[in-house]
C-alpha cells in the first residue's frame, strides 16, 4: 500500500491513532459479529475490535481493500462510525482511489468529503497491503452497547442520500459495571427496641397523690398512654418487658422533703399506670432524684442572667449540701432566684418515662410489606434480605437500602450498603457522604475507588484497589485489572 497524503482535518469527535501501548480503564472489547466482515464495496474489516480506554473510545480493525474494484478516475469512501442506536459517532474515513484520482489528490489536496477526517488510500494493481486503522472517539456517559458499522460511498460522487449502510460488524458495552462488595448484617438475637419521653405532672404541694384532672395532668398523663399504647397496639408484634420510671424534684424545700416527694410521685404514676392496664408490679422499675440541680445547670448555662457566673459557680460547689446551697442561692442571688423559681422550677419537677419491648422476628414477604409501612419494626438483616428479592441497580433496590440507612444512620454496614446501592446506578456524588460513614474495610475501599473511577479520578481510585486487593476482595481484584488493563 502507499500512501498518498492523511487529510485530518479539526474534527473534535475523532482522531486516527498510531499504536501505543495505554494503560487503560478498558472496560469491554468487542464482540466480532464475524471474524472476517466483507463491505458492500468488496472491502473487508478483519478483527474489528472496540474498546473502552479511560476517557475514549478506541475502534481497531484491519482494512483489506485487494477485492475492492476502484477505477482510475474514481474514488470509494468508507466511513465508520459509532452508535448506540440513538446517536452515533463518526470516525475518520478512508477513501480508496484509484491511479488518476489519486495524483488529482496529490496535487489538489482534497478529498471528496472535505469536512471530515478522510485517509487518502491509493489503489494499485496487485500491490494492496492491508490498512492498519486505528481511532478513538470521547467517551460520553451513558453509551453504553456500541456498534461499529460503515457507510460507503460507492460512486465516490459524494452524494450523501446514495451512501450505502453496511450491518454491524462489532458490539461492545463501553460504560463501566463496577465489581460491588455488600455486607450483610449481623443478625439480632433480640430485637429490642423502646420509646421514651418526659410527663410534667402537676401535685397539690408536698402531696404525692396523683389528680388525673389537675391542672397539665390530663395532657401530661396521656403523653404516657400514648407512648405505651403505641406498643400495645400491634400485641401480635411487639412485647413490652419493661417500663422505666424516674422522677425529679426541683431544689427548693428540704432535702428530706424532696426526697419523699420525688420518691412518692414517682410510686404514684406507677400505681396510676397499673390501675389503667393491670400491669404486674415486677415490669416496672422505678428511681428519683430528689433535686434536679443537673436540670437548674443546664438552664442557668443556656440564660441570660447577668449572675450567671457567679450562680453556676455556686451550684458547681461540691463542698455544699443541698440545703446549704440552696439557701446560699436565695441569699446570694435573690433576684435571680425568685426569677428561678418562676421560671426555671416547674420544668425541673418531672417524671421521665422508658417503655422497653421487643419485636419478633419477620421473614421476608411480611419484611417487604413492612418496608413501606413500618420500616422500624425491622432489623437490618431483615431490609438486607428483602434487598435480595430485588434486581441491583434497580429504583426498589435501591429504596431498601435508602430505608436501612434512614433507619440505622449511624451503622457503618448500612452506610456502605446504602453507597454501593448508589454506585450501581452511577450516582457516586451521592454515595461518597454515606461512604465517609462506613468503616474503613476493604468492601468501603472498593466502593470508594469504584466512585473516583466513575468521577474519572482514576489515579486516586488505583491505591484503594490495590489495598483492597491484597486484603483478598475478589471484587476489587476485578476493578483493579480493569483499570490496569494493559492494552496493545
Amino acid at each position: 500500500m502507499k500512501t498518498i497524503r492523511n487529510i485530518l482535518h479539526s474534527n473534535p469527535v475523532a482522531r486516527l491513532l498510531r499504536p501505543a501501548c495505554l494503560f487503560a480503564l478498558c472496560v469491554a472489547a468487542a464482540c466480532p459479529l464475524e471474524a472476517q466482515q466483507r463491505l458492500q464495496s468488496g472491502a473487508r474489516a478483519d478483527n474489528p475490535r472496540i474498546d473502552r480506554l479511560r476517557d475514549s473510545v478506541l475502534v481497531s480493525f484491519t482494512l483489506d481493500i485487494d477485492s475492492l474494484p476502484v477505477r482510475s478516475s474514481h474514488a470509494v469512501v468508507l466511513m465508520p462510525y459509532l452508535t448506540d442506536g440513538a446517536r452515533e459517532w463518526p470516525l475518520p474515513a478512508v477513501e480508496v482511489v484509484g491511479r488518476k484520482h489519486a495524483l488529482y489528490a496529490s496535487r489538489n489536496g482534497g478529498s471528496i468529503y472535505a469536512d471530515a477526517d478522510t485517509r487518502i488510500v491509493a489503489k494499485q494493481k496487485g500491490a494492496n497491503p492491508t490498512v492498519d486503522y486505528r481511532a478513538s472517539v470521547p467517551y460520553v456517559d451513558g453509551m453504553g452497547t456500541l456498534s461499529l458499522r460503515f457507510r460507503e460511498d460507492l460512486c465516490g460522487c459524494g452524494d450523501r442520500d446514495r451512501l450505502a449502510d453496511a450491518a454491524p460488524l462489532a458490539q461492545a458495552d463501553v460504560d463501566f459495571h463496577p465489581a460491588l462488595a455488600y455486607l450483610a448484617p449481623r443478625a439480632e438475637a433480640v430485637k429490642a427496641r423502646h420509646l421514651s419521653g418526659e410527663a410534667y405532672l402537676d401535685f397539690p404541694v408536698n402531696r404525692i397523690e396523683i389528680h388525673p384532672g389537675y391542672r397539665r395532668n390530663p395532657a401530661e398523663l396521656g403523653k404516657i398512654r400514648a407512648t405505651i399504647d403505641t406498643v400495645r397496639r400491634n400485641p401480635a408484634d411487639y412485647r413490652i418487658t419493661r417500663i422505666i420510671l424516674r422522677g425529679f424534684a426541683s431544689p427548693e424545700g428540704t432535702y428530706a422533703l424532696n426526697t419523699r416527694l420525688s420518691r412518692g410521685r414517682t410510686e404514684a404514676v406507677r400505681r396510676y399506670l397499673v390501675d389503667c392496664y393491670n400491669f404486674p408490679d415486677t415490669l416496672f422499675a422505678l428511681s428519683h432524684e430528689p433535686e434536679n440541680w443537673e436540670g437548674l445547670r443546664r438552664y442557668v448555662q443556656q440564660s441570660g442572667l447577668c449572675d450567671k457566673a457567679g450562680i453556676l459557680a455556686l451550684i458547681d460547689r461540691d463542698d455544699l449540701q443541698p440545703d446549704a446551697k440552696e439557701q446560699a442561692l436565695k441569699t446570694s442571688h435573690p433576684q435571680s432566684y425568685r426569677l428561678l423559681l418562676q421560671e426555671c422550677y416547674p420544668g425541673l419537677r418531672r417524671t421521665d418515662y422508658r417503655v422497653d419491648y421487643v419485636i419478633r422476628g419477620f421473614d421476608v414477604g411480611e419484611a417487604k410489606e413492612l418496608v413501606r409501612t413500618r420500616p422500624q419494626d425491622l432489623s437490618l438483616q431483615e431490609l438486607f434480605l428483602v434487598a435480595q428479592t430485588y434486581e441491583p441497580g434497580s429504583d426498589d433496590f435501591k429504596q431498601v437500602f435508602d430505608v436501612a440507612v434512614r433507619m440505622y444512620p449511624d451503622d457503618p454496614v448500612a452506610n456502605l450498603n446504602a453507597a454501593n446501592a448508589l454506585l450501581e446506578q452511577r450516582r457516586p456524588e451521592q454515595a461518597l457522604p454515606y461512604l465517609d460513614r462506613a468503616q474503613d474495610c476493604p468492601e468501603a475501599q472498593n466502593a470508594r475507588a469504584v466512585a473516583l473511577i466513575l468521577l474519572r479520578r482514576y489515579d486516586e481510585a488505583l491505591p484503594l484497589l490495590q489495598a483492597a486487593a491484597e486484603a483478598g476482595l475478589p471484587a476489587a481484584k476485578t476493578n483493579k485489572r480493569i483499570l490496569l488493563l494493559n492494552n496493545q
